[in-house]
C-alpha cells in the first residue's frame, strides 16, 4: 500500500525513533482507556511519534477537520464488515485523508492502493474511473484486505503492518526472527525500516486524534459538505450538467466525487453509479430529474436512491418510471409525517401506502420511500 505521513518515513527513523525519553506515564493510561480490539501497546516508538504529531498542528488540525466527513463512512463500512472500528485511523496515516493522494510508487487514494491490488480487491480502474479514491468502496476493499490478514496471523498489529509491506514480508520477517507465531513486536526489527514505524505511527496517530486539545489542536474547518445525498444514477451524466441544472458548485462536486476522472457518471442498470451531491432543498430534485431526463438511459429506467448524513450509502434500490423520482428518506428525530409531506410536497397518505405503514406513527432511523411524481 504506502505511508503517507506529513514527516517522511526516513527523517521519523532519523528525528524521533533514535535517541533517550522519559516515558510518560499520564499518555499510556490515557492510551490504555482508548484500547479496544486493537492492542495500542505504549512504549518508546510510540511516544517519540506522539511528540513528533503533537508539533504538526496544522497537519492534524486538517485532518480532524476532514474526519467529520470521511469517518462516520468508514465507521459504517467497518460495522458491516466486521472489523474494529480504530482502524479507521490507518487511512489518516496513509493518506492524511486525502483522496487525491499518490505516492511516488502510485499508490492512490485515501486508503493508497496500488493498482494491481486495488483491482484484486474489486476496485474498478481505468482510464474514467479510479474507485481508490471512493471513499464508500475504497474503505470496504481495505477493510477486505486488513480481515484476511488478520485470519493469517490472528493480530490486527501484523494485519497492520502487512497493509505497509505485505504478507511476504511479515513471513520473512517471522522466519529469520525464529518462530512463526511471533508478534509485531517481536519481529518488528526485521521488517522493512517503513513498516518498524508505521504501527507506532498508526498507534500515535489514534492517541492525537482522540486528546488534540491536550496540545492545543482544534479541528479545521473543511470545504466538504458535511451532510449529502446520496443518488444511484443509471444514466451518463457529466458532473458540470449536474451542477449548472442544480446550481451547486462544481468544485463542491468535485470534492464530494473524486473517483471519476472525466468528471463524468456512466451508469447502467447493472451497475449504477453514485453520485455524491450537499443535502438540497427537496425542490432541486426536480431539477435534478429534468437533466437526467436529457439523457438516454444506458438500459432501463431512471433510477435514483437518497439518504441524508455524513456516512451517505444507498440504503435500497428502487425502480420508478421515468417521469418518477424515488428516494429513501431516513427520519429524523422532530419529524412528523405531516412535516415530511410538506418537506417534499406529497401527502401523508402516500407516503403510508408507499411504505405499507399500518399508523402514522414513525420513529428516528426509520427509513420512507418517498415518491415526486
Amino acid at each position: 500500500m504506502g505511508f503517507s505521513l506529513g514527516t517522511k518515513a526516513s527523517e521519523i527513523n532519523k528525528n524521533t525513533i533514535t535517541g533517550s525519553v522519559s516515558i510518560d506515564p499520564s499518555e499510556r493510561i490515557t492510551l490504555e482507556n482508548l484500547q479496544k480490539s486493537v492492542p495500542l501497546t505504549y512504549n518508546e516508538p510510540v511516544e517519540k511519534l506522539i511528540k513528533a504529531y503533537a508539533s504538526q498542528k496544522n497537519r492534524f488540525s486538517r485532518m480532524l477537520g476532514l474526519s467529520k466527513y470521511y469517518f462516520p463512512i468508514y465507521e459504517r463500512v467497518f460495522k458491516e464488515k466486521g472489523l474494529p472500528e480504530e482502524l479507521k485511523y490507518l487511512s489518516v496515516v496513509e493518506s492524511s485523508l486525502n483522496p487525491n493522494a499518490q505516492s511516488w510508487v502510485g499508490a492512490t487514494g485515501l486508503w493508497q492502493f496500488l493498482e494491481p491490488v486495488g483491482k484484486i480487491y474489486g476496485l474498478t480502474i481505468n482510464d474514467t474511473l479510479d474507485e481508490r479514491k471512493d471513499p464508500i468502496l475504497a474503505s470496504a476493499a481495505a477493510a477486505d484486505y486488513l480481515l484476511k490478514s488478520y485470519a493469517m496471523y490472528n493480530d490486527w498489529l501484523l494485519a497492520i503492518a502487512s497493509y505497509n509491506c505485505g504478507h511476504n514480508n511479515i513471513r520473512w520477517a517471522r522466519e529469520n526472527a525464529g518462530g512463526a507465531d511471533l508478534n509485531y513486536w517481536e519481529i518488528r526489527k526485521y521488517l522493512p525500516v517503513e513498516t518498524q514505524n508505521y504501527v507506532p505511527a498508526f498507534i500515535a496517530t489514534v492517541f492525537i486524534m482522540n486528546n488534540y486539545k491536550r496540545y492545543g489542536i482544534y479541528p479545521a474547518r473543511t470545504d466538504l459538505d458535511i451532510f449529502t445525498n446520496t443518488l444511484t444514477v443509471n444514466r451518463k451524466v457529466s458532473l458540470w450538467s449536474i451542477s449548472k441544472a442544480t446550481n451547486i458548485n462544481i468544485d463542491m462536486l468535485t470534492l464530494l466525487n473524486p473517483s471519476y476522472k472525466d468528471l463524468t457518471l456512466s451508469g447502467t442498470s447493472a451497475a449504477p453509479k453514485n453520485l455524491i451531491i450537499p443535502e438540497v432543498n427537496p425542490y432541486i430534485y426536480e431539477a435534478l430529474r429534468q437533466e437526467l431526463l436529457k439523457t438516454e438511459p444506458v438500459e432501463g429506467n431512471l433510477e435514483l436512491t437518497y439518504q441524508t448524513g455524513p456516512d451517505a450509502v444507498p440504503v435500497q434500490t428502487y425502480k420508478p418510471s421515468p417521469s418518477d423520482v424515488t428516494f429513501s428518506y431516513i427520519v429524523q428525530g422532530n419529524d412528523t409525517l405531516s412535516s415530511i409531506a410538506k418537506k417534499f410536497n406529497s401527502t401523508e397518505e402516500k407516503i403510508i401506502i408507499i411504505n405499507e405503514l399500518k399508523t402514522n406513527s414513525i420513529k428516528p432511523g426509520m427509513v420512507l420511500k418517498i415518491i415526486q411524481s
